[in-house]
């Protein structure tokens, strides 16, 4: 199983290093591009969120142990005058929660993505984020579910001790669930630190002080610095597991029910790092407004009933924003529902997002819905492209 995970890990670090850009204008060239190794440790302290986890011996102690690739552009490439600092790679986990037993022994695939935003000499204070699946896990009353998403963010003290290492110390945030794709999903929350061990290969970038972001460099572009409106496209689907009262029957649903829906992103983008818009958002989703539960003497699900497509789409307008780095866009969007339906129709909704960049135009998106309504929340996986 090792063996497996380090093959995945450098195949998709092979296709990773070649993948495009949000706002690129001039092709990347492999001498503009800067290679690093890590090894993390990380102890981290779990907030059980599930009183079945809570006995005598709770699942406080996690602990995790991460093999980490990143590359970052040269100040001389367009992504380096444009991003100083900026890295982004792809990482592998091993964790345990010391109850193998409950929690299985759990395996996280990654991609990462930070900056410096500040430094004095070779003392640096950055930030960072990670999104990425875990998997192995035995299904428990916390995440019953053997596949997971994983999120974390990170404020990542470094120490250049030489020219080809470079030490860590991390404090960060880790949430751990299935995305309601099955019941139950409290997750779990860890809250540690990391160590880290960094090896720079050929790391050509000078400290660059955090002016650089407020002063561009007049090489570039006047594209770079004028504002501008993009438009995104974007269509996804995803499933949930579905529970729902009815005739003060508590019922959940033992199948994936499926989502899909369409966004249209208007974004105006006042510089190369931040842009604001609205989205329209349309969703049909097969989960929402069931009825007519009926239950053997059990109290398992025989048999429920569907009501119409049209009480089954939701469609709203959002305020959303959207923060630029080399390959992705992180975005969040605030939203109301002008149409809907039935007592799962949710008035207002919140929305994260990430939007990787295969080239100029086409991107891949995951993102994640969270609604007023409880037990109505989902994943979006999906295209889009930007024009």
């Amino acid at each position: 199983m090792a063996r497996k995970a380090v093959a995945i890990l450098l195949t998709i670090v092979a296709l990773f290093v070649g993948v495009g850009s949000a706002d690129a204008s001039a092709p990347i060239r492999r001498d503009s591009i800067s290679h690093r190794l890590s090894v993390e440790l990380r102890p981290a302290y779990n907030i059980v969120s599930h009183y079945a986890l809570r006995g005598d011996d709770p699942l406080n102690k996690v602990a995790s142990l991460h093999l980490r690739y990143a590359f970052s552009f040269n100040d001389l490439s367009t992504l380096g005058k444009q991003f100083p600092t900026a890295y982004q790679g792809i990482g592998i986990a091993g964790y345990t929660f010391f109850h193998p037993e409950i929690t299985g022994k759990p395996i996280a695939l990654y991609l990462f993505q930070g900056a410096d935003i500040a430094d004095k000499g070779d003392f640096s204070f950055g930030y960072e984020w990670n999104f990425g699946v875990s998997w192995h896990w035995h299904p428990n009353d916390a995440m019953n579910s053997k596949w997971n998403i994983m999120v974390n963010v990170a404020l990542p003290l470094s120490w250049q001790v030489s020219p080809k290492w470079e030490l860590s110390l991390t404090p960060d945030f880790t949430h751990l669930s299935n995305g309601d794709t099955s019941f139950s999903n409290s997750g779990a929350n860890l809250f540690g630190v990391r160590f880290g061990v960094t090896h720079l290969f050929n790391d050509h970038r000078e400290r660059i002080t955090p002016h650089i972001y407020i002063e561009p460099s007049e090489e570039l572009t006047k594209r770079d610095l004028r504002g501008h409106i993009t438009n995104d496209i974007l269509l996804y689907g995803g499933w949930r597991a579905d529970r729902f009262t009815d005739h003060d029957n508590f019922v959940v649903v033992d199948k994936p029910l499926f989502i899909d829906g369409f966004q249209l992103h208007s974004l105006y983008h006042f510089n190369r790092h931040f842009a604001l818009g609205t989205s329209l958002d349309i969703q049909t989703d097969s989960s929402l407004n069931l009825y007519d539960a009926v239950l053997d003497d059990k109290g398992n699900l025989i048999s429920y009933k569907h009501p119409s497509m049209f009480a089954q789409t939701e469609c709203g307008i959002s305020l959303r924003c959207e923060i630029a780095a080399p390959i992705f866009l992180i975005g969040a969007g605030f939203g109301i529902n002008l149409i809907g339906h039935g007592y799962d129709f949710s008035r207002f909704y919140t929305q994260f997002s990430l939007k990787t960049f295969l080239g100029d135009h086409t991107f891949i998106f995951v993102g994640y819905r969270y609604n007023t309504v409880q037990y109505t929340h989902n994943m979006m996986y999906g295209l889009g492209w930007r024009f």
